[in-house]
């Protein structure tokens, strides 16, 4: 009995040895890459010289950068402005279960907010601004649009939506965004 198990524990091995052989004369890996061979492919990697990106010529449109300069007139002082924040930089998923993180994550990723006001000295975030324009009105945006409204809902975050092609001077959103900012209009 002992006898047998060598053998077929010999068979089993030299089985496995051709097997490398062949993937290796086939250009396969045996095995997978361990962990630590991984990181040195990584820090081996060669990094480019370039890529094809240059910077773009503005960051707002003029009606953004009007709006911006029109919401940082109407704020009190004690708060300040930051623009396009994405949400995944705004919001923490708290679930721990692995399919709700990724599926939050997901619903999460690529979006961003128009402007977020935030109180000093802490920075904590106070409410939203969305400039809801012309392509908020098709079915593809306005499904986004829901899950960057839920999402802002679930944090009990306020978020603002406001149409981009009215003329917001400081006054009128002064008087939008008193309520939210607790000082009179």
């Amino acid at each position: 009995m002992g006898t047998l198990l060598v053998l077929v524990i010999i068979i089993i091995v030299g089985l496995v040895l051709v097997n490398q052989a062949r993937n290796k004369s086939a250009g396969r890996p045996a095995a997978p890459a361990r962990p630590e061979a991984q990181s040195e492919d990584v820090k081996s990697s060669r990094v480019p010289d370039s890529l094809p990106v240059r910077t773009k010529p503005y960051f707002f449109a003029r009606s953004e950068a009007a709006f911006l300069a029109s919401l940082e007139e109407a704020l009190p002082a004690g708060y300040r402005v930051f623009p396009n924040v994405r949400l995944n930089d705004l919001f923490l998923i708290t679930t721990k279960d692995t399919r709700q993180k990724q599926g939050a994550y997901a619903r999460l990723r690529d979006k961003h907010v128009d402007f977020l006001v935030v109180a000093l000295p802490d920075h904590r975030p106070v409410f939203a601004i969305e400039l809801d324009g012309a392509s908020h009105d098709n079915d593809r945006q306005q499904y986004r649009d829901a899950v960057k409204d839920v999402a802002f809902k679930s944090a009990a975050l306020p978020l603002v939506r406001l149409r981009a092609e009215t003329r917001h001077d400081a006054a009128s959103l002064r008087t939008v965004l008193s309520p939210l900012l607790q000082v009179p209009a």
